[in-house]
């Protein structure tokens, strides 16, 4: 039984908790309408490391289950393995992507007036991004920038994964821990924190070493969260860990509200990383309660809300009128963000359910 709950297909919790720090991250960026000095979650960024803990713990169940069921990690096969495990993981958010990045195209051109011919020109400017290349450095700028998260954890598994499956017992026990506490000190050392995910540090994105370090942390989370489920816990402790858990999320977002970037960056994100592990454990007296349809609605609308708002944080004030106060100029761009959101995720399930259909029609059409 303690077996399978970590595998379950969904963890309610985690999906709701997907959906407030996609919605953290949107306030964010109230930063391009507002400024620092007024932007509503100025250290919101942070947010980020939730995702990146949460992938890197799925990531290791995924190569778990394949090591349990005795698949062999051949090296003939690894790799083949990889590429299907990394297809996967971008076949679940490309459509939401290229149905935001469409959208946001269309309305930064409008935003800046484009002439053909500029459009031209964005499009070739920022066509690499939609490889999720970002934190490659085979390009500077982009049109949807909060794509450097899908871009560096894409290209950290394929790092990552097949090392999980070569060295399932070696790799997630010493390497990861120690991947993840080397890095997370070298970006303090020289960094005081891990934000600001496009500054170049000579040989790679700060952004991409932030994915290795919080995809190992995730490993290390899963391997906690498994031992976890394996202890009876009495009520008193489970009690404990409720109180401790809700604390531990509580005052991970208090510090992002009232802070930017510091050197307790480093301390937070220990925090959330024990948050996320007994969520993930399950050990708290509520954590069924948050399973069903909700949380999963929850889990998609997060993605879609992720991809949908930037372009407009940094648009909208080019359309709206100077003379229009904080408070409506924030309605305006949540409003934009929450519908754009609603039609990408909508419209993305509709994509999904023709893929076969679509599929079949180009492979006629080839013929």
């Amino acid at each position: 039984m303690a077996e399978t709950k970590i595998h379950r297909a969904r963890n309610g919790k985690i999906d709701f908790l997907r959906l407030l720090f996609a919605f953290i991250i949107v306030l964010h960026h109230t930063r391009y309408l507002l400024g620092d000095d007024h932007c509503l979650f100025l250290g919101g960024s942070l947010s980020v490391e939730f995702f990146f803990f949460v992938s890197g713990c799925l990531m290791a169940a995924s190569a778990d289950r394949k090591t349990s069921g005795k698949t062999p990690a051949s090296a003939e096969g690894l790799g083949t393995e990889t590429a299907h495990f990394l297809k996967k993981k971008l076949s679940a958010v490309f459509a939401d992507f290229l149905t935001a990045w469409i959208i946001g195209f269309f309305f930064v051109a409008a935003a800046e007036k484009l002439s053909l011919r500029g459009m031209a020109g964005l499009f070739v400017r920022d066509f690499f991004e939609l490889g999720f290349l970002k934190m490659s450095g085979l390009y500077i700028g982009g049109l949807d920038g909060v794509v450097w998260y899908v871009s560096a954890m894409l290209l950290s598994m394929a790092v990552l994964y097949p090392l999980l499956r070569k060295f399932p017992d070696f790799f997630p026990k010493i390497v990861c821990p120690l991947v993840c506490i080397f890095i997370m000190g070298f970006l303090c050392r020289n960094y005081g924190h891990p934000r600001n995910p496009d500054k170049w540090i000579g040989f790679a994105y700060k952004g991409l070493l932030r994915a290795l370090a919080e995809l190992c942390l995730g490993v290390v989370i899963y391997q906690i969260s498994r031992k976890m489920q394996r202890t009876q816990w009495t009520r008193a402790a489970r009690v404990l860990f409720t109180v401790f858990e809700a604390a531990a999320y509580l005052s991970f977002i208090a510090y992002m509200y009232y802070y930017g970037p510091t050197e307790r960056d480093f301390f937070f994100i220990a925090l959330l990383a024990a948050a996320v592990t007994l969520s993930f454990a399950g050990t708290g007296l509520l954590s069924k309660r948050f399973d069903g349809r909700v949380s999963s609605w929850c889990a998609r609308f997060s993605t879609s809300l992720y991809f949908s708002h930037l372009y407009y944080a940094q648009h909208l004030n080019q359309i709206l009128p100077q003379s229009l106060s904080a408070v409506p100029r924030v309605l305006v761009y949540l409003a934009f963000a929450f519908g754009t959101a609603l039609f990408v995720m909508y419209f993305s399930d509709f994509i999904r359910s023709k893929k076969n259909v679509m599929k079949s029609w180009f492979v006629k059409a080839a013929a």
